[in-house]
């Protein structure tokens, strides 16, 4: 708020030097407050913007838009001295407090839009692959670590599973490997980490697919170029298909108001099983004109 004040008190200055009287008017205080803050606003945007512009051509549109004119801007700035039931920093702290109301509004509606995409992120997701216990014993056993996942669709692929390497591994490196492939074999979105030697740790990841992909390849286990025999362990492998949000806000719909959109072959509507479940609500902050 600052830089605010400190523009405000320039623009003042500008107007005392510049213009005249010429039958201006004082603007009365909440129309004042109102100015302020559109004031603020285009300041931030200029700021965020880096937009070089006079201060003059910058500010008339907002007075003319209320009616008034920088004379009048001029005048009851000049009333403020005469007035003793009021003060200009007043309109400026109405303002201020204006701005700050409208700020957690926007703040409550983006967490409220926060917590419905997640809904609907957990909502419409496809455990497309899964697998119980993978254990890594020997030299030979490394081919049992790959897998090749097809995907019918592009979308977020998270692969979640624990892992484990037990003392009497004394391969140095572990590390996983995971990557798209398309029809032509060509690789994408290669993604490696190496696992840490914990007593049971987690691994987390989700690849991104577009549309030539078709494919999920994990090599779940690589050791080093002179690999020893090793005692590696994974369980509850688990490779999950999220929607889009937009399509998963879509299903969410559909699902609480008993309607199909375009989500063939993902989502079947199944009737509520009490009159109480048949709608769900969202209640949303107005808007914010």
């Amino acid at each position: 708020m600052t830089r605010f004040l400190i523009r405000l008190l320039a623009l003042t200055a500008t107007i005392a030097t510049l213009v005249g009287c010429n039958k201006p008017r004082v603007i009365p205080d909440d129309d004042l407050a109102q100015i302020f803050h559109d004031v603020y606003l285009t300041n931030a945007y200029v700021d965020r913007h880096a937009i070089n512009v006079d201060s003059m051509m910058l500010y008339e549109p907002i007075f003319e838009k209320y009616g008034y004119t920088i004379e009048d801007l001029h005048l009851t700035i000049n009333s403020f001295s005469k007035r003793k039931s009021a003060r200009l920093s007043d309109a400026v702290e109405k303002a201020i407090r204006r701005l700050e109301r409208e700020s957690d509004l926007l703040n409550e509606q983006v967490a409220d839009l926060d917590t419905i995409n997640a809904i609907a992120r957990r909502s419409f997701v496809q455990t497309i692959y899964f697998d119980s216990v993978i254990r890594l014993r020997s030299i030979k056993d490394t081919a049992k670590m790959r897998r090749r996942i097809p995907i019918s669709r592009a979308g977020e692929y998270q692969v979640d599973f624990y892992y484990q390497i037990d003392s009497s591994d004394k391969n140095p490196s572990h590390r996983s490997v995971g990557y798209f492939v398309d029809s032509a074999g060509h690789r994408s979105k290669y993604y490696s980490s190496r696992y840490r030697r914990q007593t049971r740790d987690r691994y987390i990841h989700t690849f991104v697919a577009d549309s030539s992909a078709e494919a999920l390849v994990l090599e779940l286990c690589n050791l080093n170029s002179e690999p020893k025999r090793p005692f590696f362990t994974i369980d509850s492998l688990r490779v999950r298909l999220f929607l889009p949000r937009e399509e998963a806000l879509d299903s969410l719909t559909a699902r609480n108001f008993g309607f199909r959109l375009l989500v063939d072959g993902f989502y079947t509507p199944e009737p509520p099983a009490t009159a109480a479940d048949s709608t769900l609500y969202f209640a949303l902050p107005p808007r914010i004109e």
